[in-house]
């Protein structure tokens, strides 16, 4: 369990771009000659992409509930219509 654990960090790294030269070389090379290890860094890139789709998905809808409620607020509406109109 430990080496998987240190694993994925070093993933992370490796994909955060947190990886002095000498160590991203050493990954590239593993990459290269690991198909295994090579379609691990492949799911965990694509966690990574999932993980940012849903947060965003959060944020928009955190997004829409504020205007939502900014714009039912009637000051508030009076001054964004007054700002375009």
């Amino acid at each position: 369990m430990r080496n998987e654990l240190n694993e994925t960090r070093l993933i992370d790294e490796y994909l955060f771009g947190q990886l002095n030269e000498e160590e991203r070389r050493s990954f590239d090379a593993h990459l290269l000659c690991n198909e295994a290890f090579a379609e691990k860094v492949d799911r965990q890139r694509s966690t990574h992409r999932l993980i940012r789709l849903f947060a965003r998905k959060i944020q928009r809808r955190r997004l829409e509930a504020i205007h939502r409620t900014l714009l039912t607020e009637p000051e508030f509406a009076h001054y964004i219509k007054n700002i375009f109109a």
